[in-house]
C-alpha cells in the first residue's frame, strides 16, 4: 500500500467511527428519561394528599355550629314564659339548702305532730318536742319527745350522737328540733335521724335530779337523784365500770356501762381515788345492793 493509499484508510475510519459514537449517544436516552419520569410521580402524589386531607376536616365544622345555634335560638323564644315559675321553686331550695340533701324539701319545712307519726311511716320528717326522759342501749342513746299531742323516740346511734354538736345540751327538759325516718319498734314510734345535724336543740336541757345525800337515796328506789362526792375505788370489766362514790353519810356504787364512760368528758380522772365527781341518775336496787346509774355521758361531771 502506497502513501496515499494510508492516509485515506485512516480518514475513512474516523467518518465511519463518527456516526458509531453518534448512534452509542443516542442509545441512551432511556436511563437519561426515566428519572423525570420518576421524579414526576412523588409531584403527582404530593398534591393530592394535601387536597384530600386538609379540605374535608375545615368544611364540617362549618355546617355544624349554624344548626346548632338554631337550636338554642328557638328554645329562647319559648323559654321566657316558664322562667318566673322556676324563679320560686329555686328560692325554696336554697332555703333547706343547709339541710343533708337525703332529707326532702318538704321534710324540712314544716313540723308534723308527733301523734301524726303514723301517717309518715318510712318517711322523712322533722317534729319537735321536749325531751321528758333518756337512756341508753348498747348500740346508741334514746330519748323520749313529748309535744302535747303524742310522744315519741328519738334515736341516735352511737356515730350520730357524736356527730351531735348540741350533745352537752341534749338532756331532760330540752326542747329538740329534730329530722329523721319514722319508725316504729316493739310498738313505739321513733325517729331516727341520719346525722348529727338532723338534731338540734333549741332550748339546752338538764338533769331534773333532786340532789340528795347518799344516805337517803335507800328512800328513793325509781327516781332520778343526783350526788355530789369522791371516788373511794373502782371495779371494771369489758363491758361496764363500778365507781365507789362516797360522802359523809355512806357510800354507793355508780354503774356505768363502757358506752357511756367512752364519752364522759375527761373520764381519766375517774380512775383516780379522791376525784370529786357530781352523778346524776336513776336509784336502783340490783341484787340488793344500791346503784346510781346515769343514762347519758354528760350525767357524770368531774369537778374541780
Amino acid at each position: 500500500m502506497n502513501i496515499a493509499a494510508r492516509k485515506v484508510v485512516p480518514v475513512i475510519f474516523f467518518f465511519v467511527l463518527i456516526p458509531l459514537l453518534a448512534n452509542c449517544t443516542s442509545a441512551r436516552p432511556t436511563p437519561a428519561t426515566a428519572p423525570p419520569t420518576e421524579t414526576a410521580r412523588p409531584a403527582t402524589i404530593a398534591p393530592t394528599m394535601t387536597l384530600t386531607a386538609v379540605p374535608t376536616p375545615t368544611a364540617t365544622p362549618t355546617t355544624s355550629p349554624p344548626t346548632e345555634t338554631a337550636v338554642p335560638t328557638a328554645t329562647a323564644t319559648t323559654s321566657p314564659t316558664p322562667t318566673p315559675t322556676a324563679s320560686p321553686t329555686a328560692t325554696a331550695v336554697a332555703t333547706d339548702t343547709p339541710w343533708p340533701t337525703a332529707v326532702p324539701p318538704t321534710a324540712v319545712s314544716a313540723a308534723i305532730p308527733l301523734s301524726d307519726l303514723p301517717n309518715y311511716a318510712g318517711q322523712a320528717v322533722t317534729v319537735n318536742g321536749r325531751v321528758v326522759a333518756a337512756a341508753n342501749f348498747a348500740n346508741g342513746f334514746k330519748f323520749t319527745l313529748d309535744d302535747g299531742s303524742g310522744r315519741a323516740t328519738l334515736l341516735l346511734w352511737h356515730n350520730v350522737y357524736d356527730d351531735t354538736w348540741d350533745a352537752p345540751q341534749l338532756n331532760v327538759g330540752a326542747a329538740v328540733r329534730a329530722t329523721g325516718m319514722v319508725g316504729q319498734y316493739e310498738g313505739d314510734w321513733q325517729i331516727e335521724p341520719d346525722f348529727g345535724g338532723d338534731v338540734q336543740v333549741t332550748t339546752p336541757g338538764g338533769s331534773f335530779a333532786t340532789p340528795r345525800t347518799i344516805g337517803e337515796l335507800a328512800g328513793h328506789v325509781g327516781e332520778l337523784a343526783q350526788i355530789s362526792g369522791a371516788i373511794l375505788r373502782l371495779e371494771a370489766n369489758s363491758s361496764s365500770v363500778k365507781i365507789f362514790v362516797g360522802d359523809d353519810t355512806g357510800e354507793i356504787v355508780v354503774f356505768v356501762w363502757r358506752t357511756v364512760l367512752d364519752r364522759i368528758p375527761n373520764n381519766v380522772a375517774l380512775g383516780e381515788v379522791g376525784t370529786a365527781v357530781r352523778v346524776n341518775g336513776r336509784v336502783e336496787n340490783y341484787r340488793s345492793n344500791l346503784e346510781l346509774v346515769p343514762a347519758l355521758p354528760y350525767d357524770v361531771e368531774v369537778l374541780p
